[in-house]
């Protein structure tokens, strides 16, 4: 894989989501490779979850009202 996509790829929210479950049911296995919300899974899965509702939750309830 190329440096730039195995960076993208360690950003990602699936990654985060993925390597969670992994360390929630006790097979923390997977390779972090530096990336932030690869060390810190479960934390990284509740930030990114928080963010995409902040985002889009009130882009929901404005989008029918107009």
């Amino acid at each position: 894989m190329p440096t730039w996509l195995h960076v993208i790829a360690g950003w990602n929210p699936l990654s985060a989501i993925a390597t969670a479950a992994r360390t929630l049911f006790g097979n923390p296995t997977a390779p972090t490779n530096g990336a932030g919300p690869l060390e810190h899974p479960v934390l990284a899965t509740l930030a990114w979850t928080a963010l995409l509702l902040a985002m889009f939750a009130p882009l929901c309830y404005a989008r029918p009202r107009t």
